[in-house]
């Protein structure tokens, strides 16, 4: 693993230039480009947050912002992770010619793939600022609270975003080397995961026991930690601070091994 690493580290601008690189391919075609990608997210949500209010019936100002405030920044959270997770899964199998014509360490395609989903996400990060802004200027007696040192949370908690789909990216690529069907199951689970995550609803609605729900979900505690941070205003907990730590560690832990002990046959199988 030693010798492993270190060639990885050495090779990390590789990852760079390919993220860079496949970025400008992908928006080439695009008039509205990167726009698609705060775009997207912020039409989901309004669609979310109508079933979600015309289930739940008529809400008041004040808590129809806070509800559509977390919509829109747990979906960004998620979406960033999901970006990690698809990419990272295809990134094997659509760099064949890359790993049957060069040496390096294969882990540099999923990598690569989590660099383009994290600076997809960065756009997002002015809309998060934007919506507390609005929710302080026009609804100060909502959950939105305006600007403070809780906020300096919210770099940990995207790293804690960022390894974990990192880690879970390795699993699927190399599930999608083996069985190729992995990255079209791999909708439905993001969609599944997405309605089981504390996205469309709050985690503050979990009590007692019921929050191993939240804690047995990889994005359990950073997406609440998310919505401590954001809408409450408020630290994040002990219990999930220690999920996220927890989840991170395990992910890129089961990945890392997964995924290594594997690389050698990707050649073969691809």
């Amino acid at each position: 693993m030693g010798p492993y690493l270190k060639e990885f580290w050495n090779r990390r601008a590789f990852a760079i230039e390919l993220s860079r690189f496949g970025d400008k391919a992908e928006y080439l075609d695009s008039k509205l480009g990167k726009v698609w990608l705060i775009l997207n997210p912020l039409l989901l949500a309004m669609v979310y947050f109508l079933l979600v209010t015309v289930i739940r019936g008529s809400a008041s100002k004040t808590s129809g912002l806070s509800t559509l405030a977390h919509i829109l920044i747990e979906l960004f959270t998620f979406y960033f992770a999901q970006n990690c997770i698809g990419g990272g899964a295809l990134s094997i199998t659509a760099g064949g010619r890359l790993i049957l014509n060069q040496a390096f360490p294969r882990a540099l395609l999923p990598l690569s793939s989590s660099i383009s989903a994290f600076w997809q996400f960065v756009p997002t990060i002015p809309v998060y600022i934007l919506v507390v802004i609005v929710g302080e200027l026009f609804f100060p007696k909502t959950y939105i609270p305006g600007l403070r040192l809780t906020y300096l949370w919210a770099p940990f908690i995207i790293i804690c975003v960022g390894i974990t789909g990192f880690g879970l990216a390795l699993i699927f690529a190399t599930l999608n080397v083996y069985f190729r069907d992995t990255s079209k199951l791999l909708t439905y689970i993001t969609r599944i995961w997405l309605y089981a995550s504390p996205v469309l609803w709050r985690p503050d609605i979990l009590h007692g026991w019921h929050q191993i729900i939240l804690y047995i979900n990889p994005l359990g505690p950073t997406l609440a930690a998310t919505s401590e941070v954001w809408i409450s205003g408020k630290s994040p907990t002990h219990l999930e601070l220690i999920g996220c730590v927890g989840w991170s560690f395990l992910a890129m832990l089961v990945g890392g091994y997964f995924f290594i002990s594997r690389e050698r046959d990707f050649a073969i199988r691809i």
